[in-house]
């Protein structure tokens, strides 16, 4: 791992999401960093024939790119820049956290992020922000997890994901007045799916547990006896899935829900 890029691009990618107008866009945690770092990967391996900037390995772990290096060193690179540490109960973990940077932040180094890198990364951070759910879909379906299996190492070799002559045009400070009010409606549509969603699912009832009475067997047993059906049995066992079911033109597919 090469250290220092690490801390720049971690730097980049908090000063780039204290620039988003939504304000709960702007903190980030461990998942979006890292996810995002992967990205910065993806993006300069693309145009150096498979060489990452960041020199870590990637792995497909659980679902998707992940380095146990980075993971543990993430606070160490966060007290280094100086970033605001956030935490707080959450029901998926015990202890939550969010990193930020004040508006007032200043980094005297110039940036170090090359265009391949900073341009659609820049992109990536004002599209999705701390959205995860959207952030890890668009993450889970890039050209080194679609083709690879939970355990592999991730190959950035041939990745035909972008071409060279797109990077230049996806400087935002080079778009015109036109381009530019269209990517900030695609950010604003993003947006409101997501307010739609956290609504929607504020919305939603609590169904009951099913209760599992002598009422409940009596039907069960009326209804195999009209059917002529014998009583099922209960069984406990390991449901495996094969490893196959990973290699397949699908997972290829940009249209996967």
């Amino acid at each position: 791992m090469n250290t220092n890029r690490v801390i720049d691009l971690i730097r980049y990618i908090l000063e780039e999401a204290r620039q988003n107008e939504e304000w709960s866009f702007r903190e980030l945690g461990p998942i979006h960093l890292i996810k995002y770092v992967y990205l910065a990967d993806l993006y300069y391996a693309s145009q150096n024939d498979g060489k990452t900037f960041t020199d870590l390995s990637w792995q497909f772990y659980h679902f998707g790119p992940w380095n146990p290096s980075l993971y543990s060193e993430l606070p160490n690179f966060i007290r280094e820049i100086g970033a605001n540490i956030r935490t707080f109960e959450s029901r998926y973990t015990k202890d939550g956290v969010r990193y930020s940077l004040n508006d007032d932040y200043h980094h005297d180094s110039p940036c170090s992020i090359p265009l391949a890198i900073s341009s659609l990364l820049r992109r990536d951070i004002r599209n999705y922000g701390s959205a995860t759910n959207d952030l890890l879909h668009y993450v889970y379906t890039t050209p080194p997890m679609t083709n690879a299996v939970p355990g592999d190492y991730l190959n950035f070799d041939q990745i035909i994901f972008m071409h060279k002559e797109s990077v230049a045009t996806e400087n935002f400070d080079n778009l015109t007045d036109r381009e530019k009010k269209k990517r900030k409606q695609r950010v604003l549509d993003i947006r409101k799916k997501i307010a739609k969603q956290r609504e929607e699912s504020k919305k939603k009832r609590v169904r009951p547990a099913p209760r599992y009475d002598e009422v409940f067997f009596n039907g069960t047993m009326e209804m195999n006896r009209d059917i002529e059906l014998q009583e099922i049995e209960n069984h406990k066992g390991l449901l495996q899935v094969n490893q196959n079911t990973w290699i397949g033109n699908w997972r290829r597919s940009h249209e996967l829900p």
